[in-house]
């Protein structure tokens, strides 16, 4: 190789790596590709995940199972609580799972309430209305509605109505994200906006026009003003505080839109804390919560201490 005045020449084991670090890259891009793609042989991801939580055991009572939140089949939610007896009302997680605004059960994703009421917290679970059935704004109206039964509920289940956190990965992250920014959704259904104290985003889509994903396009895509069903849109310095998750090797949905929406929050004074996972995949985060998973994933340790910070 030959030298070039004033540059430092990669040595032999930066180089090995540097190959090291890309042939990681691809293996879990492959390894992200082959997950989800399960689902198109009738093989889920997430339920392999539950399974996981419920044979290795996060102590956790499923507090209720079911409960109809508005009139439409998909409004329904479950409760996850943690096990014995609390010296007081516990803070509250509502928590929206993703799939791409198309699919998903509440029920798969038990491993994340599992996981959060055996931190301590008082876990609840939604299902929403998916395209192509519901559009926008259907699934984030819903969203609204299962705050709004939370918020007169819990109190009546050991949680405390005053310390309430939204929280979502992917689409759910989205759903989340725009019940936080955009106050017009809990104010329809009668709502401070201030009921939510803090927001965690997993692995969201909060700056993505135009749309490109058919996903996206199906959900999303009818809508006249399309930058109202951008988070980024609605970014503000009086929001609740933020916790912005995202893999640096996500290739579903790229970590610029929580570095956008980072930037964008922190611009105006408010108050948001982004942590970017090197090499993680858009599952990766989702995964964390799960016990197969959990090691060496700081996932639930990052969200867990980020909202008993905020929820104390």
């Amino acid at each position: 190789m030959r030298d070039v005045p004033g540059k430092t020449l990669p040595t032999r084991s930066s180089r090995m790596k540097r190959r090291a670090l890309r042939a990681g890259r691809r293996l879990r891009i492959g390894g992200e590709k082959l997950l989800w793609g399960m689902e198109r042989v009738g093989l889920s991801p997430v339920a392999m995940l539950d399974l996981g939580s419920r044979l290795m055991g996060d102590k956790a009572r499923h507090l209720v199972a079911g409960a109809a939140y508005g009139g439409e089949t998909r409004q329904r939610l479950d409760i996850w609580a943690p096990r014995g007896e609390q010296s007081g009302p516990l803070p509250v997680v509502l928590f929206f799972y993703g799939g791409g605004w198309v699919m998903g059960e509440r029920t798969d994703f038990a491993f994340v309430g599992r996981a959060l009421a055996a931190a301590g917290f008082l876990a609840v679970m939604a299902d929403y209305r998916l395209a192509p059935g519901s559009r926008f704004p259907d699934f984030i109206e819903d969203g609204a509605l299962a705050m709004k039964w939370v918020r007169n509920h819990v109190a009546g289940m050991g949680g405390d109505p005053d310390r309430i956190a939204v929280a979502g990965h992917s689409a759910g992250g989205h759903l989340a994200a725009l019940l936080a920014l955009d106050p017009r959704y809990l104010r329809s259904v009668g709502l401070d906006e201030r009921v939510i104290r803090a927001t965690v985003l997993l692995s969201a889509p909060t700056d993505f026009l135009p749309f490109v994903d058919p996903r996206a396009k199906k959900a999303l895509g009818q809508w006249p003003r399309p930058e109202e069903t951008q988070p980024i849109t609605y970014a503000r310095g009086d929001a609740p505080p933020i916790l912005l998750i995202h893999g640096t090797s996500d290739i579903i949905v790229r970590a610029r839109n929580s570095q956008v929406l980072a930037r964008a929050i922190e611009d105006q004074g408010g108050k948001v804390e982004l942590i970017l996972y090197r090499g993680a995949s858009h599952s990766d985060p989702i995964k964390g919560f799960s016990p197969l998973f959990r090691r060496g994933n700081r996932t639930l340790t990052d969200v867990t201490g980020f909202l008993k910070r905020r929820l104390a």
